[in-house]
C-alpha cells in the first residue's frame, strides 16, 4: 500500500487517478489529504509517508529535517518532464536529485467578471486594494505579504528589492515591517481569510468577495461550475509555485518511484493534473487534459504573462517563522 501525503478537497478527481494508476501498476494508494505546505511539512514529521508534494521553495526545509531521500532519474521517467519545469538548481541538492516537479500553477488576482476592467492585462496587484473593494476582499494572511509587496516593490516603496526578503532576514524584516503597515492600514478591506482551497473557493461562492488575491486552481473551479469569477494574471507577474514529488526517508523506494514514473507519462501527467485543476509538468500532457481546462488557462495565460511569470523563491526556516509572526498580526488587525 503506497502511502501519499497531499491535498485536501480533490477527494473524487484523485481516487479516479488512483484507481487508474491502481489498472495500470496494480499498486494500491493510502491517501492524506492536507491543507497547506505548513500543515503538510508538520504532517511529514510525525507520520511515515511514502510520497508527499511540497513546492520547490520548501523542499530545503524538508531535507534539513531528514525527511526525504534521493530520486533515480531512470527510475522516475525525468526525462518525460518537460525541461521548462525541471528546475535543477532547487530539486538538485548537493548533487543528489530530491525533488522531481509534476504541476505547477499560480496566484494572482481572482475578480467577478462584472468588475473586470475592459482591458483586463492592465490589472495590477495595487488594484486588490482598491477602496472600491473594501470588505469585499479574499486574503490569505501569509502570501497577503507577496502580493503586496510586490505591488509596494512597483511603487518604490520597500527598502530592498522584494526578492532580497528572501535572501537575508535583514531584508525580510526590513521589507516586511513597511508591507505590515500596509497591510494593517488596509486591515478593513478583507471580507474573508481563506487559508485551503476549500476556503478560497467558498470565499467568491458565498458572496461575500468580488476580488481576491487567489490560486488560478481556486478561480479554474469557480469557472468549471460556471460562476462569474475569473482569474487574471497581474502585470508584475503571476507568482508561480513548481509542486515536486518527494520520497520519504523510510519509504519503499520501488512502488513509490513507480508512481512518480507513472505520473510523469503524459496519461498520469494530465489526470494528475486535471484532478487539481492546474498545469502538468509532463511532456505531451497538456494535448490530453479536458477541453475546458486547456480554455481556462489559455485565457488566462496569455503570451505576454507565461513571459513575466515569477517563480517563488526558496523559503528559508527563518523566513518562514518570521512570516508565521507578521501573518498572525495580520489577522489579529482584521480580526477575522
Amino acid at each position: 500500500m503506497l502511502k501519499i501525503l497531499g491535498w485536501a478537497g480533490y477527494d473524487a478527481g484523485l481516487q479516479a487517478v488512483f484507481d487508474a494508476f491502481y489498472q495500470d501498476t496494480g499498486i494500491s494508494v493510502s491517501f492524506q489529504g492536507v491543507r497547506n505546505q505548513d500543515e503538510m511539512h508538520s504532517r511529514a514529521q510525525s507520520e511515515g509517508f511514502d510520497v508527499a508534494c511540497p513546492t520547490t521553495d520548501r523542499l530545503a526545509s524538508w531535507l534539513d529535517k531528514g525527511l526525504i531521500s534521493p530520486l533515480n532519474d531512470d527510475r522516475i521517467g525525468y526525462e518525460r518532464i518537460d525541461p521548462a519545469f525541471h528546475a535543477d538548481d532547487q530539486t538538485i541538492i548537493d548533487g543528489k536529485r530530491m525533488g522531481s516537479p509534476n504541476i505547477w500553477g499560480g496566484a494572482g488576482i481572482g475578480i467577478h467578471k462584472d468588475h473586470m476592467p475592459s482591458n483586463p492585462n492592465t490589472i495590477r496587484l495595487i488594484d486588490l486594494f482598491d477602496p472600491a473593494y473594501a470588505a469585499r476582499l479574499a486574503m490569505r494572511e501569509d502570501t497577503a505579504f507577496v502580493a503586496a509587496g510586490r505591488a509596494l516593490e512597483a511603487a518604490g516603496k520597500l527598502s530592498f528589492p522584494f526578492d532580497a526578503s528572501y535572501r537575508t532576514e535583514a531584508s525580510m524584516i526590513a521589507n516586511y515591517d513597511i508591507i505590515s503597515a500596509f497591510l494593517i492600514e488596509s486591515a478593513h478591506h478583507v471580507a474573508r481569510f481563506w487559508f485551503s482551497e476549500e476556503e478560497g473557493t467558498d470565499a467568491f461562492r458565498s458572496g461575500a468577495c468580488l476580488i481576491g488575491y487567489s490560486w488560478d486552481s481556486t478561480m479554474a473551479q469557480l469557472y468549471r461550475e460556471d460562476l462569474p469569477f475569473r482569474f487574471v494574471a497581474p502585470v508584475e507577474g503571476t507568482n508561480c509555485y513548481l509542486q515536486n514529488f518527494v520520497l520519504g526517508a523510510k519509504a519503499d523506494a520501488g512502488p513509490a518511484q513507480d508512481w512518480i514514473a507513472w505520473v510523469n507519462t503524459p496519461k498520469g501527467s494530465a489526470l494528475y493534473a486535471s484532478a487539481l485543476g492546474v498545469n502538468p509538468c509532463a511532456k505531451g500532457a497538456t494535448d490530453l487534459m479536458p477541453e475546458e481546462m486547456r480554455a481556462f488557462y489559455e485565457t488566462s495565460y496569455t503570451a505576454e504573462a507565461l513571459n513575466k511569470l515569477w517563480w517563488q523563491p526558496e523559503q528559508p526556516l527563518w523566513f518562514v517563522k518570521n512570516r508565521g509572526d507578521y501573518a498572525r498580526k495580520y489577522r489579529a488587525a482584521v480580526g477575522k
